[in-house]
């Protein structure tokens, strides 16, 4: 088959691809364009859709049983409600945000003795987002509020 260039009878350039019939040009140059950039848009990996909010939510599962067998309620009481030797936690989520729970968690602070070295790093994320969540007072108790400390 042979292919050659051609004007058609309204002037406009086509394409020849033997035995009289013509391709318009514009056609041809569309199909080259469109050809690739279909295929490498095809070739990209799909997008993924954030689950955040699903995985923050088995984090917090995970962290208020860790809260439990970690022993945290020794001080800071049963679900986070305040202890002789701990604050409140109920509302901790509100006051503080994540890397500050974390730094606290980690390194401790006022009288917080530091836990970085008995929480393995994943235990401490869990712990934090567990926290973090603990925005509203529990119902018919009025949580004490502490001043926030890095």
């Amino acid at each position: 088959m042979t292919v050659s260039l051609a004007t058609n009878h309204d002037g406009k350039i086509a394409v020849s691809q033997g035995r009289g019939s013509k391709v318009p040009l514009r056609i041809l140059i569309t199909a080259c364009l469109v050809v690739p950039v279909t295929a490498l848009f095809c070739s990209l990996p799909p997008r993924s859709t954030p689950t955040v909010h699903a995985y923050s939510n088995s984090r917090s599962q995970s962290g208020a049983a860790l809260f439990h067998e970690k022993g945290c309620e020794h001080c800071h009481g049963v679900d986070g409600r305040g202890g002789e030797l701990g604050p409140s936690l109920s509302i901790v989520g509100k006051r503080l945000s994540k890397a500050q729970i974390e730094h606290q968690i980690h390194d401790g602070g006022a009288a917080m003795p530091a836990f970085g070295d008995v929480l393995q790093p994943d235990e401490i994320k869990d712990l934090v987002e567990y926290l973090h969540s603990k925005r509203k007072a529990p119902k018919g108790t009025a949580a004490k509020v502490q001043p926030a400390t890095p």
